[in-house]
């Protein structure tokens, strides 16, 4: 968890181990950490492990995480396409996000933070292009910093031709692609 440079956003699923391997290494980050694997985030990481695909892999949906060239997981989310009402086109829903126990209990620095939520977002810009081809993100915050932060970057990232139009409406970031 030194770097988090080369990150990219994958599907995880229980049927190819990925989702076992996300699980081995958060377990471990917790017990590093002398915390409870069991009890850590547990209605998240619940929700995940429900929505986690083991049978057919349903193309419109999943557990997505940001994972490191060496294998290391970041954090992880679950992504769905969908058609909404009021949006033209498809929107790729993004709820259930979770850091790993790493970036809960560490003594880290804003800025390494700040590095992979940037990476995240990214990504899931790069996911919508590709995988889960939408118009549209429609991304839930966990918190009111993830509003500021997210809101504030987007903003930024529209300046660059990547983002059309971004609006921050309650708990939820709504922003449109290029």
């Amino acid at each position: 968890m030194n770097g988090v440079c080369n990150l990219e956003l994958v599907r995880v699923n229980k049927r190819d181990g990925s989702w076992a391997a996300l699980e081995d290494q958060w377990r471990q980050q917790c017990e590093n950490h002398g915390e409870d694997y069991d009890t850590y985030a547990e209605a998240s990481l619940g929700t995940l492990h429900d929505e986690c695909d083991d049978g057919q892999i349903d193309p419109a949906s999943g557990v997505f995480a940001l994972r490191d060239t060496a294998g290391g997981f970041h954090c992880a989310c679950f992504l769905n396409s969908t058609l909404l009402k009021g949006f033209n086109g498809k929107v790729l829903r993004v709820r259930h996000l979770i850091l790993s126990p790493h970036y809960d209990f560490a003594d880290l620095s804003i800025e390494r933070y700040s590095d992979i939520l940037s990476s995240y977002f990214s990504q899931l810009i790069a996911v919508s292009k590709t995988t889960l081809p939408s118009d549209h993100i429609k991304l839930h915050y966990r918190s009111p910093y993830d509003r500021t932060f997210f809101a504030t970057f987007a903003l930024n990232m529209r300046g660059t031709g990547v983002i059309k139009n971004v609006e921050s409406v309650g708990m939820w970031l709504h922003i449109t692609n290029c």
